[in-house]
């Protein structure tokens, strides 16, 4: 299927494209819900003739490689599979027949991914397909990304990589076609990679400008404050200097000229992208908004240079400061004929005729279309998940509410398709991290699968969530069970003042951190919720900073340190094992056995508390799963049980 955008036929490709994206009607059942996306990430070969994507299965994402010559029939050419809990991300096409990519590791659906440092490299028909830089051995930490593909050097790549007993960053060139695994007694003779230079500055990474040149690093200190170098030139000495706008910022790439770097800041007075001239330090601001960051860079076609950004609005916008360029005119002209959707451009072909566009929604979790940026004609690639029908969904509308401290908060509520809104069963939905993550409008599964059961979900980002700058997340350090719990109770009362809620039906869930504040709100409001569900949570606040994966590093501990204190008795008080004998609520508690992140300890002192307590409870531990469950059978069974659970407590929600 095919579509072409011009003045006059706008209109036409607009309705074709949600004639496709908006099929009749159907329900979702849950196992559909569940299944995981088809494809994740797509890239483009430079001359355009194939396209590479990351497929997960099996508890692992790999790359598939089809030929697109003929769009009507693609063949699939070349596959790559990687180990358990490790998957395939940053594909780069380093030549037009040779694809490049990097992995990161993560144990359990909600776990916070991390950097393998391996580097892995397919041709396009599927020979030579190795591992061409890393180590088999995952426990080590590391952290390596490419960081320039060098297009005149057809045999490698530019990288920076960083090992746990090397605090200070280097950069590579790295061979794209020979193999090097450290750790192993089998090596090649020649190793594949050559020191270009190292970082003054420790932590962090090096970048290259337009060009290939390391000219730039940054950084932390012991204190976690941030630190910048750069240099005129590769022969130059490192120059240090200090952030000069202050809070948090982050590096997004050189100036086509090379005399200045773009950022963008998190500073609450300074959000947006702005440009830093490097000799003398002077800053201009070039797109800023009073509220919300700017979360992800846009780049021009050939990908090098800045344009734009998105910013984390409560429906996620894309603005530019480079009006005029290619790139922005084609994000613009697609986004107009789909004002429902978002619409990003993931990456051109070398000569800025194809590129790979992405629509999705709240509804929609994800169609890739091929467009011809010459004659403005979009063609259909592939679905995300393809057997979704967004037409039978529910929407997810965006809503703000003041807390009772006077602090302006955001969030979503949606409610059953066809529903009035009014006087509902409601889950109040509560996202993990906590600090840095935030609930966004698009797409989520389990929410979708809630108000397709009737219920209204109300999900809030409460202080220290991201998007909001980073006062707005460390304003939530030590308060734990405290301010951000107050924050969900006020979006509770929001939705009961506005009628939205039934106020006799109402339950809290929440994974992660989420599980930690639906035993704290069941705890601290007795009388409001009627149930809670509670997933991979933590209960015991001093347990968290003795097990699991975060306080096993440094940063980690120092982390924990910053978001929940030091002080025994406030930790004691904050944690809601502490209390549950004031639990009133009916309650579902759910982990995996082999949980790292949010310790399995957390689970069974919870459940050895609850039972010497003599308080009822619904159960369930699965093996083989983490953080977060991955098999499509024991999502089912995880959330089927959880509905179940809902009905029992809230009533049956249609």
């Amino acid at each position: 299927m095919s579509f072409r955008i011009s003045c006059c036929l706008k209109v036409a490709f607009a309705l074709s494209l949600l004639l496709l994206l908006s099929a009749p009607s159907a329900a979702a059942s849950l196992e559909q819900l569940m299944r995981h996306s088809e494809f994740e990430e797509l890239s483009i070969s430079p001359d355009g003739r194939y396209l590479a994507a990351t497929v997960p299965e099996d508890e692992q994402t790999g790359v598939v490689i089809l030929d697109i010559s003929n769009l009507d029939r693609p063949e699939i050419t070349g596959q790559f599979r990687l180990s358990r809990n490790e998957s395939a991300t940053g594909l780069l096409w380093a030549t037009a027949d040779r694809l490049v990519f990097t992995s990161t590791l993560q144990a359990g659906l909600l776990a916070q991914p991390f950097m393998s440092g391996n580097f892995y490299a397919i041709n396009a028909d599927g020979s030579r397909m190795r591992q061409i830089f890393g180590r088999t051995d995952m426990s080590t930490f590391r952290i390596a990304t490419i960081i320039h593909r060098l297009p005149d050097n057809a045999d490698h790549v530019l990288i920076s990589k960083r090992l746990a007993d090397d605090p200070r960053p280097s950069a590579f060139l790295m061979n794209i076609n020979r193999s090097y695994q450290a750790g192993t007694q089998r090596r090649a003779r020649r190793l594949p990679i050559r020191l270009v230079t190292r970082s003054p500055l420790e932590s962090g990474a090096l970048a290259a400008d337009y060009q290939g040149r390391v000219r730039f690093a940054f950084g932390t200190d012991d204190d976690g404050q941030q630190q910048f170098a750069w240099r005129p030139n590769e022969d130059s000495e490192w120059v240090r200097f200090s952030n000069p706008l202050g809070g948090d910022i982050n590096f997004w790439g050189f100036s086509e000229d090379g005399q200045s770097v773009y950022v963008a800041s998190r500073d609450q007075s300074s959000l947006g992208v702005h440009r830093v001239h490097l000799e003398t330090g002077q800053t201009s601001a070039l797109l800023a908004d009073d509220t919300f960051e700017a979360v992800a860079p846009i780049r021009n076609v050939d990908g090098s240079s800045l344009i734009g950004a998105v910013f984390a609005t409560p429906r996620p916008e894309a603005r530019f400061f480079e009006e005029d360029n290619k790139s922005a005119r084609v994000w613009r002209g697609l986004q107009a004929s789909l004002p429902e959707h978002f619409v990003s451009v993931s990456g051109f072909t070398e000569d800025g005729r194809y590129a790979i566009v992405q629509a999705r929604s709240d509804r929609e979790p994800g169609i890739f279309l091929m467009l011809d940026t010459e004659q403005m004609h979009a063609g259909q690639l592939l679905a995300r998940k393809s057997w979704i029908d967004p037409g039978g969904l529910a929407a997810k509308q965006p809503i703000h509410f003041t807390a009772r401290d006077g602090l302006a908060l955001h969030g979503y509520l949606t409610v059953p398709p066809g529903s009035d809104g009014q006087a509902l069963p409601l889950v109040v939905e509560i996202h993990g991290g906590p600090h840095g993550p935030r609930d966004d409008w698009f797409y989520d599964p389990w929410v979708q699968a809630m108000a397709l059961h009737g219920y209204a979900v109300l999900q809030i980002n409460f202080r220290g969530s991201g998007g909001r700058g980073v006062q707005f997340e460390q304003d939530a350090y030590g308060q734990w069970g405290a301010e951000m719990q107050d924050d969900i109770t006020d979006g509770t009362r929001w939705a009961i003042d506005q009628g939205i809620a039934d106020p006799d039906r109402i339950c809290l869930s929440g994974a992660s951190y989420g599980g930690f504040s639906t035993l704290s709100g069941l705890v601290r409001e007795p009388d409001l919720y009627r149930c809670g569900f509670a997933f991979v949570g933590v209960y015991d606040l001093a347990l968290t900073k003795e097990e699991g994966n975060i306080p096993s590093t440094e940063a980690g501990r120092r982390y924990l340190d910053r978001a929940l204190g030091n002080d025994e008795m406030v930790l004691a008080e904050r944690s809601p094992i502490s209390h549950v004998e004031r639990i009133q609520a009916d309650l579902f508690i759910a982990h995996g056995a082999e949980d790292r992140q949010a310790h399995v300890g957390q689970y069974d002192a919870l459940i050895g508390r609850l039972e010497a307590e003599n308080i009822a409870h619904d159960a369930l531990l699965v093996r083989r799963e983490g953080h977060g469950f991955y098999d499509v059978d024991n999502r089912v069974m995880l959330y089927g049980q959880a509905l179940e659970f809902f009905g029992r407590s809230l009533g049956e929600g249609r």
